[in-house]
């Protein structure tokens, strides 16, 4: 009683509600047959069965053309022009000329990412149609999980609060990074190692995503940063400073004003060896994260 799709930019409302598709014989000859689409499916079976609810969820839905996708569909979406609503309202499709409408009994679910660019430019036809209900990244949802002394749940806590600060509360990172590789039976034995995995192929490249070009902020998320550390924690960094000079690197002095802070993943969290306290330290000076 439900249908599960994503919306990409080449999506039509030909896929979607109803179009011409090509077929071909045992001849090898071409015909074009009028086919309905995911949406009109669901909408007919809904409408044949009223005693029970239908859904249809559409993912990334703001990436889609949704004038393109919906077309006059749009206004049917709306809840008092259902079928049996007090302004119940049909609509004749283009291809098969038949009276269509949205039954009651069929909701629509929508998700999208908030931090897309693309969300700002959705259409207002849309936006007006549907309820938005946000949610957030949920660090309880880890609590009491620990891997060798990582507190899970603090980690992500502290991670997003200095996200929120240094950029906003949109680009806050997700629990799922961290449910993947917990649920997942091959890391059972080497749990350290698949959290050393995600700081390092993950969460790192789409923190240097949003800092792009800002080291220094990256390094504050991380608890990496040289005001951050205390003394000989120079060993504990997940992202390490590598100073490239001309002289060293062109074998000349003649370009000595060339120098260039080259930010890398530290060797040891790549090797799955670094020291716990390298992640503990992102959290343990947090004033507003208790021990």
């Amino acid at each position: 009683r439900y249908e599960f799709i994503t919306f990409h930019q080449s999506y039509s409302y030909e896929e979607f509600v109803e179009g011409l598709k090509p077929s071909t014989n045992s001849r090898g000859e071409i015909s074009y047959n009028i086919e309905p689409g995911i949406f009109k499916q669901i909408c007919v079976k809904a409408a044949n069965d009223k005693d029970n609810q239908y859904a249809l969820f559409i993912d990334e839905i703001n990436r889609g053309n949704i004038s393109k996708i919906f077309g006059e569909l749009i206004t049917l979406l709306e809840t008092d022009k259902r079928i049996g609503a007090d302004n119940e309202l049909t609509v004749q499709l283009p291809y098969s000329k038949e009276s269509f409408g949205v039954p009651k009994n069929l909701s629509i679910y929508g998700t999208m990412n908030t931090a897309d660019r693309s969300i700002a430019l959705m259409d207002t036809a849309l936006r007006r149609r549907f309820e938005f209900e946000e949610i957030k990244p949920d660090p309880t949802l880890l609590k009491d999980k620990k891997i060798n002394g990582v507190n899970l749940e603090k980690l992500l806590k502290s991670i997003n609060q200095r996200i929120e600060l240094l950029y906003d509360r949109d680009h806050t990172i997700g629990h799922a990074y961290f449910f993947e590789f917990l649920n997942n039976e091959e890391n059972k034995n080497n749990l350290y190692e698949a959290l050393c995995s995600v700081f390092c192929n993950k969460i790192i490249p789409l923190l240097q995503e949003y800092f792009y070009d800002d080291a220094e902020k990256i390094q504050l998320v991380l608890g990496d940063h040289k005001s951050q550390l205390k003394e000989n924690g120079e060993g504990l960094r997940l992202i390490v400073n590598k100073q490239m000079k001309s002289k060293d690197i062109l074998g000349t002095k003649e370009f000595t004003d060339i120098e260039y802070d080259s930010i890398r993943v530290n060797n040891e969290l790549i090797t799955g060896k670094i020291s716990a306290e390298a992640f503990i330290k992102i959290y343990k000076f947090n004033k507003d994260i208790p021990e």
